[in-house]
């Protein structure tokens, strides 16, 4: 098979862009500001969702077809959840759908570990946390590059 020379150099250029975005926005202030607004949300948001429970886990396990899930340990059903974590969870669903992907690739192992519902809640919802933290890391990234084009002038034209 005859490797494609425009193909390696277009991987390696779409490469170099991803890791120069994520040192830019690794530098930006606005960003490292919607990072830690995001991590004080999401451990608020879980305290808000009660104690964690094994006995809620195991129970899970037992029921098939439940219409609640376990998150962080803690019986999770979006109906009932307080708004501020049905906020985060609908400001997070793209960083979601990007940890959806990483989940299927983690989940055959944390089967194959024999790892339970109440310990694999816990990697899903850090999946979900770095997700989220990378997400709000790029919008804030972002945010900061429109407001640098902006002329915050303090006399009016």
């Amino acid at each position: 098979m005859v490797s494609n020379p425009s193909g390696t150099a277009l991987t390696l250029k779409v490469f170099v862009k991803i890791v120069q975005v994520l040192r830019s926005s690794l530098c930006s202030r606005v960003a490292w500001a919607f990072v830690c607004l995001h991590t004080g949300i999401f451990f608020v948001a879980l305290h808000q969702m009660g104690p964690p429970s094994r006995v809620a886990a195991e129970f899970w396990d037992s029921v098939k077809g439940a219409d609640w899930s376990i998150l962080a340990g803690r019986p999770f059903h979006l109906t009932y959840e307080p708004g501020i974590v049905k906020a985060l969870i609908f400001a997070d669903i793209p960083a979601m759908l990007l940890a959806g992907t990483s989940d299927l690739i983690v989940s055959p192992l944390t089967r194959l570990v024999h790892i339970g519902t109440y310990e694999a809640s816990y990697i899903a919802a850090a999946e979900i946390f770095v997700a989220g933290t990378l997400q709000w890391l790029a919008i804030g990234r972002f945010t900061e590059f429109l407001w640098s084009g902006m002329n915050f002038s303090k006399t009016p034209a």
